[in-house]
């Protein structure tokens, strides 16, 4: 196997491999004589079938079969010999093989080596954590707030409140023009909902109804509508409804018999435990963020822009895909995200992880592994049935033990950071805008 190494303009690399003739004739020989075997055609005994028949049948499917396999077996040997690492997938050319006095067929193959990360690179990035300080009247009160109320939605005229619940009109418009097919009557949201785009909430709060707003935001290029894609759309917006929570009237013996009703002690253990687990996710999700924020702004991962575009790609179907079955609203966030921000989110946090568990020679705890299975199956109606699951299914265990490798890695990243410990009341928890805002496309 002869081969030539070279580097493409896009920081991508090419290798130009050649393959004897005789090689390829002599895989396609073998496979022809184990179809001759093994096929079951009409007219012939089984083994019986003639060599030539099978290359006049089978011969360019088998062909490409073959040619296949032996463009990535040499490839991986090119790669095994010269000690590269690669990230995504290679993209195979094959050469204008037509001169047949040449004794080789000839390709390439387009491949980008794996990004070098130092762990002592992200050793002067600064963080904050949130530690939230939540007392047990905080926990009692909530759980008074919400435990015995039942409410209905009551029509009012003032102005609208975050938790408000708001019914709309609205039309949408490119530039001067109106596109109907988009246009929708008495759509109903809670304006505090996360799910819609934060434009919305910030137009209607203080207005009334009937008043009519304006808001207009650009779809990014690879929005599921190909009609709207990098399209300046304006929305036209009218109130028609606004309406209030109100606790339905409960007569004094039913208040009295639900204020004798006491949560016992496990009831509230489970409370409690299940609001730290709640507030736990959040925050921790939140230091991650921010850690995966500064290292894609000082740059310090060079992502290969071939591996960028494939997860962009994969990442536009996937969504294409959801917004169509679920049949979902032009209004909703999730579609409105930054594909470029978010795929390198994703591809820094995948090449940190690996990187962290090869370099660092990380293994699975089998305490910390019995831990995790335990927590995952309370979540479930049956907890003992996710944990036979697990003994039983080697699929299910595999994806158990990478959580906690994940985990194991996740907990290294963070230790090799500058972290400000910041403490919150519960109330200042609460009240947090919790969305990132530069996740949306602009």
């Amino acid at each position: 196997m002869k081969f030539v190494m070279e580097k493409n303009q896009d920081e991508s690399h090419r290798v130009t491999i050649n393959i004897l003739k005789e090689t390829i004739n002599n895989s396609l020989q073998k496979e022809f004589i184990k179809l001759s075997k093994t096929k079951i055609i009409n007219g012939f005994r089984k083994g019986k079938i003639p060599i030539t028949f099978i290359q006049k049948k089978y011969g360019d499917v088998v062909y490409y079969d073959i040619f296949k396999q032996l463009m990535q077996k040499f490839f991986y040997e090119f790669l095994n010999k010269e000690k590269i690492k690669i990230i995504g997938s290679p993209q195979y050319y094959i050469h204008n093989n037509k001169n047949e006095k040449k004794e080789y067929v000839q390709y390439s193959v387009i491949y980008e080596i794996y990004p070098t990360f130092q762990i002592k690179n992200i050793n002067n990035i600064t963080v904050n954590k949130i530690n939230v300080q939540i007392t047990d009247e905080e926990i009692q009160n909530n759980i008074e707030k919400y435990k015995y109320k039942n409410f209905f939605w009551k029509k009012i005229n003032k102005p609208i409140k975050s938790n408000n619940r708001v019914t709309i009109d609205y039309e949408v418009y490119n530039n001067i023009h109106l596109i109907t097919k988009f246009n929708k009557k008495n759509y109903t949201f809670i304006v505090s909902d996360t799910t819609l785009i934060p434009q919305l909430k910030y137009k209607i709060i203080n207005h009334v109804i009937n008043d009519i707003i304006f808001f207009t935001i650009k779809f990014h290029a690879l929005y599921p509508i190909q009609e709207l894609q990098n399209q300046n759309i304006t929305f036209k917006i009218k109130i028609t409804k606004i309406e209030e929570q109100e606790e339905i009237e409960t007569d004094s013996n039913t208040i009295k018999n639900i204020y004798e009703q006491k949560l016992n002690q496990k009831q509230y253990k489970n409370i409690k435990n299940n609001i730290y687990a709640q507030i736990q996710k959040i925050t921790e999700k939140y230091l991650e963020d921010q850690i995966i924020d500064q290292i894609i702004k000082k740059n310090i991962i060079l992502i290969p822009p071939i591996l960028f575009k494939q997860n962009k790609k994969n990442l536009h179907k996937e969504y294409v895909k959801q917004y169509h079955e679920k049949n979902s609203n032009i209004l909703e966030k999730k579609y409105h995200y930054n594909f470029d921000i978010k795929v390198k989110k994703q591809l820094c946090m995948q090449i940190i992880l690996d990187t962290i568990l090869s370099n660092e020679k990380i293994f699975v705890d089998e305490k910390n592994l019995t831990s995790l299975i335990n927590k995952i199956s309370l979540n479930y109606k049956k907890p003992t049935e996710i944990i036979n699951l697990y003994n039983k299914n080697e699929t299910f265990k595999n994806t158990i033990k990478n959580i906690e490798l994940k985990n194991q890695a996740i907990k290294f990243l963070k230790n090799n950071v500058n972290i400000v410990e910041k403490y919150w009341t519960f109330n200042d928890f609460i009240n947090y805008e919790w969305e990132t805002y530069n996740e949306f496309a602009t």
